[in-house]
């Protein structure tokens, strides 16, 4: 693999792995409130 494929893919799994951090601390930090 040449350098520039192993950074697209470093900052693919970044992009995807932040997404999902972020979104398990929103969940954390503000619960949805049951009806």
């Amino acid at each position: 693999m040449s350098a520039s494929a192993i950074v697209m893919l470093v900052v693919a799994i970044v992009i995807v792995w932040g997404g999902l951090v972020a979104a398990l601390l929103k969940l954390r930090s503000f619960p949805d409130q049951p009806d």
